[in-house]
């Protein structure tokens, strides 16, 4: 295969084009939501991390950098499909040149693979999706788990994960596969700062809950020993030594619903079927699938609790003579649904009120809603996998996972400004003089970028006004 190198020359190109020839090839440089994601994502690092991510075995072909930099931008693409998402891709010269393509490989292909008699099909320019799937397989799951934490290292280092409350919990992604997630649930939109795959039977508990004291381990390390205060989990990734390690280790209080065969839940309800327990009424508006609900609630709070064994005896084990346990019995007024039971809520923090608990718990609901929702019903994680491998299906959730906090990066006012940030640090040299939409044009062996209009004029069509300021001249360059 040839490389053919382009030369800027605006006034060879300017001077073909007088002439009537017919370019190579043309591409716009305008900034449409693609392209800014495209640009955020490379303001925060993550090119760079996957520039240093390597390959299990080597292949002939596209460099692997080049391929990872086009299968971290397919999450960010309508189609949730890999075939459609590459396809669709492959139709945005302006975000492969981003990436690095060259303006051959867009136009020729890079990969001698998958041709047929008839020569290369425009299926598979710059390359045939299925070397893209490839290469999700060659990818080592450590080099997996040191791009996450690159990228979610990033996040911290901007001060863009706000907050000190975290939830965790997981979601099957079907034929054995579930996903577990630490999120930050402090903000109006949350962010995944770690995650990992399970597969098969493996128990999301474990001893001491080895999972989620991975998720709390890698989130300390990268966002430092007070980036979190309290944590809301559900009790099937908790156990006793969990709550006393995350108290007394790292000072990290806990807010769990405990199952109600749980002896703490039994004394709670014998004590309101008694009459002992005080109650206060609490009722609060929720929202279920966009439906604003009224919810009314009794809450019954007790403290000094010392039902948990396995808790009671890490506490000891971390120097804690008198450890004890906060909780809050919930009774639900008029139930809706079967499913609307008396449950408690356990704490390893003394809360003032039921009522406080309870609304400290109620951001949990933020890791179901509008992040799992999100990444299966907006990002196609459960329905689209790109591949039954599941060390591919590991890449896909990676770069899925750094694509939504990206996006939830891109809809806040930071957001904004590191967007355009990054688009004007790839554009600057054209900006003032060319508008936000120049085009790029090649012909032989030269290139040159024209804003539209002066475009127009070069092809005799000249329009009779111009939206180009006449003081861009006076620019800074």
């Amino acid at each position: 295969m040839e490389l053919i190198w382009y030369q800027r020359n605006q006034e060879a190109v300017a001077e073909a084009l007088r002439r009537g020839e017919q370019p190579d090839m043309a591409t716009t440089m305008s900034s449409g939501p693609l392209d800014e994601l495209v640009a955020l994502h490379d303001e925060l690092g993550i090119f760079t991390a996957l520039d240093r991510i390597t390959v299990q075995r080597q292949r002939r072909g596209v460099p692997d950098a080049l391929l990872l930099r086009s299968l971290a931008v397919l999450p960010f693409l309508a189609s949730h499909s890999f075939r459609g998402a590459s396809g669709q891709l492959f139709r945005e010269p302006a975000v492969l040149l981003h990436l690095g393509w060259s303006p051959f490989q867009i136009r020729e292909g890079d990969n001698e693979r998958h041709r047929n008699p008839n020569g290369r099909s425009a299926l598979s320019l710059p390359c045939h999706p299925e070397t893209l799937r490839g290469e999700l397989a060659r990818v080592a799951e450590s080099q997996w788990l040191a791009l996450q934490r690159a990228g979610v290292g990033e996040l911290f280092r901007r001060n863009l994960v706000r907050g000190h409350v975290y939830a965790i919990d997981g979601t099957g992604l079907g034929d054995g596969l579930r996903l577990v997630c630490l999120v930050c649930v402090s903000a109006e939109r949350p962010k995944i700062v770690a995650w990992r795959l399970l597969e098969g039977d493996a128990s999301e508990k474990g001893k001491e809950a080895a999972v989620t004291r991975s998720l709390i381990e890698q989130l300390i390390e990268l966002g430092g020993a007070e980036a979190i205060e309290l944590l809301l989990v559900d009790a099937l990734y908790a156990d006793g030594p969990l709550l006393a390690w995350c108290k007394y280790e790292h000072q990290i209080d806990v807010l769990v619903p405990i199952p109600k065969d749980r002896e703490i839940h039994r004394d709670l309800m014998g004590l309101a079927t008694a009459g002992v327990l005080p109650l206060e009424r609490y009722s609060y508006v929720r929202y279920i699938q966009g439906h604003k609900q009224r919810r009314t609630v009794d809450l019954g709070a007790q403290g000094g609790l010392t039902g948990w064994d396995s808790y009671l005896a890490a506490a000891h084990r971390y120097g804690e003579a008198h450890p004890q346990l906060w909780a809050c019995l919930v009774l639900p007024v008029n139930p809706i649904s079967d499913d609307d039971l008396p449950w408690t809520l356990l704490s390893t923090r003394p809360f003032f009120s039921g009522a406080a608990a309870y609304e400290a718990f109620r951001p949990r609901w933020h890791i179901e809603n509008d992040a799992y929702r999100e990444l299966k019903q907006g990002w196609g994680l459960e329905a689209d996998r790109w591949s039954r491998d599941v060390a591919a299906v590991r890449g896909r959730i990676t770069l899925t996972c750094l694509a939504f906090n990206t996006a939830q990066v891109y809809l806040s006012r930071t957001g904004e400004k590191l967007s355009a940030q990054g688009i004007r640090r790839l554009r600057y040299e054209y900006f003032w003089q060319l508008g936000p939409s120049p085009a790029v044009i090649y012909i032989g062996q030269h290139y040159a970028v024209f804003p539209l209009e002066e475009l127009l004029q070069l092809l005799g069509r000249s329009p009779s006004r111009t939206l180009i300021s006449r003081l861009t001249a006076s620019r800074p360059p």
